[in-house]
């Protein structure tokens, strides 16, 4: 089995002779020269392309590279909840004051998008986390929540060794997630046609919010199938596999800003039974048992072994 990190992973010239598992790491779309260098891998081959197997760990719908047998595998996603489960994080979904939250680290695109839609459409009633040391898009405040041996980049910050489900805990659950009624949730893929899932939206299902993705490819739709409930009935979620992916952000604010502007009608809207099914099935690890069902040969089970066990 061939390990290949996405972020850093560029094609140079290697030839593969033989068919291959190919576990991807993380994203893996090159948006700078808008292309998949694993793509190139495989058609680079001396044997065929099509004898080879991506086993992709962070993607979890995948309409990209659909002409290669592929499996997603959500190894990431399972070993992340199994640290939120570890946590033993006590919800309180009683003191809803705010309608969303949103929380920007890396400077993505759909999250610079973000921070322009919030002010253009007047948004003011939220709960933030900006982790830069300024904010050169607008007036938007930073709002830093850090432990503070964390390393401060200019937009953003190296977390070290301290575990998301760890800071969920202890810097924002009580100040920025659970004090809201939505979650807008900026996935990192953004121009690739794959869904890929984090850390971002655990925590906004532990915090009893309604998800909103800005900027990601079919999420509601991969979350739906994993059992989720991803209120449909209340949010408008058609932004989600627009071609554009400035629209898909665009789309995600204008088509719900009924919600995003009014406070009583979102609050009204809250169903804690709903609420408590996704917390449940976190609570599961209904990514763990995917993993597992999958998980039928040696070269799956190894990767089950070396990040889950």
């Amino acid at each position: 089995m061939i390990e290949i990190h996405g972020p850093s992973y560029r094609y140079s010239q290697e030839v593969l002779k033989h068919p291959e598992y190919i576990w991807v790491r993380d994203h893996h779309y090159d948006a700078d020269n808008q292309c998949y260098h694993v793509e190139k891998l495989l058609e680079n081959s001396e044997c065929d392309p099509q004898q080879h197997l991506l086993v992709f760990d962070h993607v979890n719908i995948q309409d990209g590279l659909t002409k290669y047998p592929y499996i997603c595998f959500p190894s990431f996603l399972a070993r992340e909840n199994k640290e939120f489960v570890h946590q033993q994080i006590t919800p309180d979904w009683n003191n809803k004051t705010f309608i969303f939250n949103f929380m920007i680290n890396k400077p993505r695109s759909n999250r610079l998008r973000l921070l322009r839609l919030v002010e253009e459409h007047k948004l003011t009633n939220y709960q933030h986390t900006l982790t830069w040391k300024t904010n050169n898009i607008n007036s938007i405040p930073i709002n830093n929540y850090i432990f503070g041996s964390e390393i401060r980049l200019d937009r953003g910050i190296r977390n070290g060794s301290f575990k998301n489900a760890h800071t969920y805990k202890e810097l924002l659950q009580k100040k920025i997630f659970e004090p809201t009624c939505i979650s807008l949730i900026t996935e990192p893929a953004y121009y690739e046609k794959e869904c890929i899932v984090t850390e971002k939206t655990l925590m906004a299902l532990y915090a009893g919010t309604v998800p909103i993705w800005v900027g990601g490819w079919r999420i509601p739709d991969y979350m739906s199938s994993m059992g989720f409930d991803v209120f449909d009935d209340i949010v408008d979620h058609s932004y989600q596999n627009n071609p554009d992916a400035g629209q898909r952000c665009n789309l995600a604010i204008e088509r719900n800003i009924k919600l995003l502007t009014n406070f009583e009608l979102t609050y009204s809207k809250l169903d804690r039974s709903r609420l408590q099914h996704n917390y449940d099935l976190l609570q599961q690890n209904v990514f763990l048992k995917d993993v597992l069902k999958k998980a039928t040969s040696p070269e799956l089970q190894s990767i089950v072994a070396q990040e889950l066990l």
